[in-house]
């Protein structure tokens, strides 16, 4: 038994909450302490900073002052923020299918369009319309009803909150830089059929990094810890374990 176990901070994307999580094996509690923030509620956020700080409010004032950070989609933008502010904080630091790049214009247009969604026809318009897009196609074959699920579950989230944090992606600057100014080795998971952040763009984050571990699911789109939560949780705690005996 650990007499002392790591913390590993996982921080969900947009349009859903920290019960992304729950499908990672559960023997990953039994050697690190998993904190799972939920941010999906926040409306007061205007930009990832933003985000960033009420994270480092929320972790400070739970005395939690080391850890390892990994960040799925848009939370990996705001770990990213975090890691800038606040890099004495950080033993470890991983991306799961997100990445450093700013929006293109393409993109961000694509997102005011989202916005517009939101603010006219709410969340559940939104997350039908994007719920799809976010698994791999034959994830969606073979547990319809688990696309089902995640539309009935995160249809109900507010639509402020979705609109105040698609802003906020919209507008984020460019952080490879912080990739690059890393000490400790970064993990990346990408999926091959992730429709939402291209796999070129993700495998090309891993030029930054001074040392980097990339691990690819091969069957999966944005959603590794739900369509290949097995294969996603041998990956962190190898990472977490690679890192600890360095």
């Amino acid at each position: 038994m650990n007499l002392y176990k790591k913390t590993l901070v996982l921080l969900h994307g947009h349009g859903m909450d920290d019960a992304i999580w729950d499908y990672l094996d559960a023997t990953l509690n039994d050697y690190f302490t998993i904190v799972r923030p939920n941010i999906s509620l926040y409306t007061s956020c205007q930009t990832v900073e933003e985000y960033a700080d009420e994270l480092h409010r929320f972790l400070t004032s739970a005395n939690i002052t080391k850890f390892t950070l990994i960040g799925h989609s848009m939370g990996g933008y705001i770990a990213l923020a975090f890691a800038e502010k606040y890099p004495d904080l950080l033993e470890g630091f991983g991306l799961v299918h997100s990445t450093a790049y700013a929006d293109d214009d393409a993109k961000k247009e694509q997102r005011n369009k989202t916005i517009q969604l939101l603010n006219n026809h709410g969340t559940e318009a939104f997350i039908k319309a994007t719920a799809s897009n976010l698994f791999g196609d034959r994830f969606k074959e073979l547990f319809p009803e688990k696309v089902e699920a995640h539309i009935q579950r995160y249809g109900k989230l507010p639509a402020q909150a979705l609109a105040t944090g698609m802003a906020a992606m919209r507008d984020r600057p460019d952080r490879t830089a912080v990739l690059a100014s890393m000490p400790y080795p970064v993990l990346f998971i990408i999926g091959m059929q992730d429709k939402l952040i291209q796999f070129e763009s993700c495998i090309s984050l891993s030029d930054y990094p001074k040392q980097n571990y990339p691990f690819i699911l091969a069957e999966a789109g944005h959603m590794g810890m739900v369509e290949r939560p097995d294969a996603t949780s041998r990956m962190i705690s190898w990472y977490m374990n690679k890192i600890s005996s360095l």
